[in-house]
């Protein structure tokens, strides 16, 4: 499976970034998923109430993977790990800590954000 980054949601949804639908095309289409994080991100995106109703249309179009105590628990790991020495967000280390606790690939257009996470398989 293939976790997508929000930024692969915005290229695709909002920008019709037709490089990255091939990609995703390429990758299968029932092999990719996206962290709740990345949901929350995209919904807190919307300028309004058409915009939020197209992006809920296009992300209940993925399987959603769900926060757990694990994901959790590497999480906080991975910010003790990397906040300081390479700036990583909550919201990327939720969404770390989701792809390698689930053995998944990320697919991301924002390598530097991630790269140096030990774990972490990049697309």
């Amino acid at each position: 499976m293939v976790v997508c980054d929000t930024n692969i949601l915005i290229e695709v949804i909002d920008r019709n970034n037709n490089g990255v639908v091939s990609t995703l095309i390429d990758l299968g289409t029932t092999n990719l998923c996206i962290s709740s994080i990345s949901f929350s991100e995209m919904v807190l995106g919307a300028t309004n109430k058409s915009h939020l109703s197209k992006l809920l249309k296009e992300l209940n179009r993925f399987p959603i993977l769900s926060l757990t105590s694990s994901i959790d628990l590497l999480h906080r790991k991975l910010l003790l790990q990397y906040s300081l020495s390479h700036g990583l967000t909550i919201p990327d280390a939720l969404i770390a800590a989701s792809t390698i606790d689930l053995g998944y690939k990320l697919f991301t257009l924002n390598r530097k954000d991630f790269k140096f996470i030990k774990g972490l398989y990049l697309i």
